[in-house]
């Protein structure tokens, strides 16, 4: 559907009393001309080329989402073909034949409603006007919307009429559930899809409407009608219909949520902005205030995941989001701000997995508490995540995502070095460190994890015993290599490295204790979000065969 001819209401006199019948905006800006229709490209182009090479076929389907244009389309290819200037690409819609159309009034335009024309006797009746020629018109146009409504016996009577018509008859049939129409029938007719309308149309046609209508639209209005429509056109339109009747001459977002039961935005910031830092309690109880207030479960699910998506996309670059309201725009900026890209990312996942759970649940608001409460983990993920690749465990809420913390002070800029590592500026610790957090974050963190001492030409590092994890991992061959390689490179006087551990006996290479064991850090993290129990520890395979 698109911009078209706004009718003008009717005034009618009846005895003494007048009434001005308003149009909605659905009927007054239906597309008169191609050239109206918004977000059909495709289609309007097969016709056109068709209408204008002589190739136009005999019956053809229409499907798609409602109010897209299905019906608007078929009017308007009977315009086309009917046209006094036609058979043309653009009907002139000012002829006889168009303005009948127009209007419904046609005798050569038949249009019928395939759920209440349903039966095998409609079809009859159908199949005796095809012997007749038009009455004035070159083709009689047969219209059936919601085909798929039709009778077996209905479609089964149309099949022969459909494969062979006559020259001058025109099918041209429109539904909502192609899958519905038999094969048979679909083999008969050239089938055209129709794409639900995008957001950013609808939104621009929105605007447009409103200026020709001089009635008040804001854009993040616009676009929160343009969304609730989901690509339907006419659902726009009607639902400002509803909007002006609730808000007068001047429609805004606060308008908007009020007649949609949609979350005010500064309520949804909020919401995110707990379930970012972990703290699920809060976030259960702005959520249950929300529901109470009488806000959809769904329609909640679908606020927070644009929240998510937008923050996303500040991130990335603002102008992905130019429609969206000055506070809102600085309210998830802020929020987005204290979260890195891979963390956004990651939380729109985990949300997108849940939208099955909310949507279809017999309990919806259940599923949806269940899907705050499993993004709320996302902190625990995160340190999860930081502490299996060596890293220490983020203090900032949501602020993490797993990435390298890295402080951008003047010196570290300068130097590319980590003002954050725990050896003075200038010691073995602190340049073996900065050697290796680059590529090898894991050895970094068990450098900064340890105490480091140069005696004798070797570099030793002590690690206390809650970091038994990293010594075992420092240990391997691998990283003794990497660690050796970097020690003769930054410290010429060292040589060599050896790995102990605070309290540990013998080479260190032993199994670890289960007492031990249980009270490191790591496998304490581990527990709390996967669950299980420790029941042995055993040497790495790869270093008892060294």
């Amino acid at each position: 559907m698109g911009s078209g001819r706004r009718s003008v209401g009717r005034l009618c006199i009846l005895g003494y009393h007048a009434c001005v019948t308003y149009q909605v905006l659905a009927r007054s800006w239906r597309p008169q001309r191609f050239a109206d229709l918004i977000g059909q490209d495709a289609v309007v182009k097969t016709l056109q080329n068709a209408l204008t090479g002589g190739t136009l076929g005999h019956a053809y389907l229409f499907s798609g989402l409602r109010g897209v244009g299905k019906t608007t389309v078929a009017r308007l290819l009977a315009k086309a073909v009917n046209c006094a200037e036609g058979p043309t690409a653009e009907p002139c819609d000012a002829c006889v034949a168009c303005r009948e159309i127009a209007a419904g009034s046609s005798l050569d335009v038949v249009e019928l409603d395939g759920a209440s024309n349903r039966g095998i006797d409609d079809v009859r009746e159908l199949r005796e006007l095809l012997r007749y020629r038009p009455s004035r018109d070159r083709y009689r146009v047969i219209i059936i919307d919601e085909v798929h409504m039709l009778t077996r016996e209905a479609f089964n009577a149309l099949l022969k009429s459909l494969e062979e018509p006559p020259p001058y008859i025109l099918f041209i049939f429109a539904t909502t559930e192609q899958h519905k129409v038999p094969a048979t029938i679909l083999s008969r007719c050239q089938q055209l899809e129709f794409r639900p309308v995008s957001t950013r149309l609808i939104t621009a046609h929105l605007a447009a409407i409103a200026e020709q209508e001089s009635f008040g639209l804001t854009p993040e209005a616009a676009t929160a009608v343009a969304r609730a429509a989901e690509g339907s056109v006419r659902d726009a339109l009607s639902l400002i219909d509803q909007l002006r009747a609730f808000s007068g001459d001047r429609i805004d977002g606060p308008a908007v949520a009020e007649v949609l039961g949609m979350p005010r935005a500064e309520q949804v910031a909020r919401l995110l902005e707990l379930l970012a830092g972990g703290e699920a309690a809060d976030a259960l109880s702005l959520l249950r205030e929300e529901l109470a207030a009488g806000h959809d479960a769904v329609v909640l699910y679908h606020e927070v995941g644009h929240a998510l998506r937008r923050m996303l996309h500040l991130r990335l670059d603002p102008e992905l989001e130019p429609e969206l309201a000055n506070d809102n725009r600085e309210r998830l900026t802020e929020l987005a701000g204290k979260l890195d890209n891979t963390a956004l990312v990651r939380m729109l996942g985990l949300w997108v997995e849940q939208e099955p759970l909310v949507r279809d649940g017999a309990n919806r608001e259940l599923g949806l508490e269940v899907a705050c409460l499993r993004l709320a983990r996302w902190p625990v993920v995160r340190d999860l995540e930081a502490t299996l690749t060596g890293q220490p465990p983020s203090p900032a809420a949501g602020g993490g995502g797993g990435g390298r913390r890295r402080t951008t002070s003047g010196s570290a800029a300068a130097g590319d070095s980590r003002a954050d590592s725990p050896h003075p500026e200038g010691s073995a610790g602190r340049l073996l460190s900065e050697a290796l957090w680059e590529d090898r974050p894991r050895i970094a963190s068990a450098v900064d994890s340890a105490e480091v001492v140069c005696d004798d030409g070797v570099v030793r590092l002590v690690l206390p015993a809650d970091r038994t994890g990293l010594a075992d991992y420092a240990r391997t061959p691998e990283a003794m290599s990497v660690l050796n390689g970097t020690v003769e490179r930054v410290i010429p006087d060292c040589n060599g490295v050896v790995i102990e551990v605070e309290g540990e006996s013998g080479d260190g290479n032993g199994p670890l204790p289960l007492s031990q064991a249980t009270e490191d850090e790591g496998v304490r993290l581990v527990q709390r979000v996967l669950g299980g129990e420790v029941v042995a520890v055993r040497p790495d395979r790869r270093e008892a065969e060294r």
